[in-house]
């Protein structure tokens, strides 16, 4: 070929890249234009706008986020959970002993009741340094369905259940545990069901397992159909015993913490929370299924899957919530109390949760009040999915940070930050919302806002109503 034959040929190959060009930047013109237009209308500074993203959104598959939040859940659990400490005696039931009470009485600290398979109608209290386990040989460790969950549990939880339908309503749970005691006591593999039914929203009443005052370790458990919540976590004052309207709920005035481990449990169809932290409670709640708990017959709104109020600074990760009808993971402030009340602000950390279904009444996860500078409310990687109402929020004042979550498929926004201050709102992510993406109103704060993504959702990326305000980098 000789070079005019070249050229020709060089020609027609550019005008055709060109060509192709030009057909990509035509359909992506309009998109970007309609960006422009939506940016416009939510009154986002441009200097802000720059520092966000505009990839689409590829969130994972539910069996995706579930699955990396297991995984983060027990790298969470490993250094929590002493699996040496009990090489004392075996007490076995009903072998050794007629009943759980009477061998975990005798049991010293570092020995270890073994439950065989069967029904054991009992109100049980725990004491320091005891292991309970149920039975594992004949196929008790393999894991097995548990209805309407996702997650399995060991056969021997199964088979192995503390009932308690034949005991009167009380200030007892199902199980108790002594004040003061540590993670050495340890609870794994019951089915703890049918505590009788009574308003948790009363002081003084039960829960599926009473963690007040203690630091246990919880699981492998299956906590159903119980008349109150699940598992509640509280502290004890040194006053414990005064009439509340007296007492003092100062952090000084703490005897003992709730600082316990709640793992690689079900939690379902309790009549109250799946898990409440209140109090300074600081439990590490971890690769839970919490599901279908709710209280709306008591007459309020019904509670969340999980709550956390009065001080309390649960650390929250790789859990599945879903399907409570009263939302998904939600803190707030707490009615005052006491002579004094509460000197702390709730302060949770909820990391690497998935979250999808829980009715149309509260967000998926959320901080009404709570937090401050020092201790925020962080709200960081979680995965929420198909909620009829906010996806994640800070409400009432709350002082938090969000980040590097993924919000799909919301019937509000996606993200809010309404009257409060997120001190970080970085990196997250929101798809298919039906409204904005991410709003930012009532006066709010925004201290620091990169890297966002919204992607196909009915209104602006970002909406920042008159009266709130996003920092840049240097101011």
């Amino acid at each position: 070929m000789n070079l005019i034959g070249k050229i020709a040929t060089a020609t027609v190959a550019i005008v055709a890249v060109l060509a192709v060009t030009g057909q990509a930047y035509d359909r992506m013109g309009p998109e970007a234009r309609r960006r422009e237009v939506r940016d416009k209308v939510g009154s986002v500074p441009e200097r802000i706008l720059k520092l966000q993203s505009i990839e689409k959104v590829q969130p994972p598959s539910i069996d995706g986020a579930i699955a990396i939040a297991l995984k983060a859940a027990k790298e969470a659990a490993r250094p929590l959970i002493d699996r040496t400490f009990h090489k004392g005696k075996h007490l076995i039931v009903p072998d050794d002993f007629k009943t759980i009470q009477s061998a975990i009485d005798a049991a010293q600290s570092g020995d270890i009741v073994v439950v065989k398979p069967g029904t054991y109608f009992e109100l049980i209290v725990m004491k320091d340094g005891v292991k309970l386990i149920s039975d594992s040989t004949k196929g008790g460790e393999e894991p097995v369905a548990v209805e309407g969950a996702r997650m399995k549990l060991p056969r021997r939880t199964l088979r192995t259940i503390i009932d308690g339908s034949k005991s009167k309503t009380s200030r007892n749970g199902i199980i108790d545990f002594d004040a003061g005691l540590s993670r050495s006591t340890i609870v794994d593999g019951f089915t703890l069901q049918n505590l009788p039914k009574q308003d948790h929203h009363i002081p003084g009443h039960a829960h599926g397992l009473n963690v007040r005052g203690a630091s246990p370790v919880i699981m492998n458990c299956y906590v159903r159909n119980n008349g109150s919540t699940g598992i509640g976590n509280h502290v004890v004052y040194t006053d414990q015993d005064s009439p509340i309207s007296k007492r003092d709920f100062r952090w000084a005035n703490v005897k003992h913490r709730a600082e316990g481990v709640i793992y690689n449990n079900i939690i379902r169809g309790n009549l109250g929370l799946g898990i409440g932290c209140n109090h300074f409670s600081a439990p590490y709640i971890l690769g839970n299924e919490v599901f279908v708990n709710d209280d709306s017959e008591l007459g309020d709104k019904p509670s969340p899957g999980m709550g956390a109020k009065h001080g309390a600074a649960p650390t929250t990760i790789g859990n599945i919530v879903h399907d409570n009808p009263g939302g998904g993971i939600l803190c707030g402030v707490g009615k005052p109390q006491g002579t004094h009340g509460v000197d702390r602000p709730t302060h949770p950390t909820v990391m690497k949760n998935v979250l999808y279904q829980n009715g149309r009444l509260r967000p998926a996860v959320s901080s009404g009040g709570g937090g401050s500078k020092e201790m925020p409310v962080r709200f960081v990687g979680n995965f929420v999915y198909d909620t009829d109402y906010l996806g994640i929020g800070l409400q009432k004042g709350a002082v938090g940070i969000i980040e590097e979550n993924i919000v799909l498929g919301t019937e509000g926004p996606g993200i809010a930050v309404n009257g409060s201050t997120a001190l970080k709102l970085n990196r997250n992510k929101v798809k298919g919302a039906k409204g904005p993406g991410f709003v930012i109103t009532d006066g709010a704060k925004v201290v620091e806002m990169v890297g966002n993504a919204a992607d196909s959702n009915s209104g602006p990326r970002f909406l920042l109503r008159p009266g709130s305000t996003i920092a840049g980098p240097d101011e």
